[in-house]
């Protein structure tokens, strides 16, 4: 009955785990740090050739 106990313990502790990776994930690709001209070439789409 503890042993039960414990494997669902872990099992929450690791989708909590997963869920606040994926969620830092989601938070990087919001707010990228990127050079700006990565930037405007490659997210905004500003300037239509990469700056030698």
């Amino acid at each position: 009955m503890k042993n039960c106990i414990l494997i669902k313990t872990l099992l929450y502790l690791a989708c909590a785990c997963l869920i606040m990776f994926y969620l830092y994930v989601i938070y990087l690709g919001f707010k990228p740090q990127v050079s700006e001209q990565y930037r405007a070439y490659y997210i905004d789409h500003t300037i239509s050739q990469w700056p030698d």
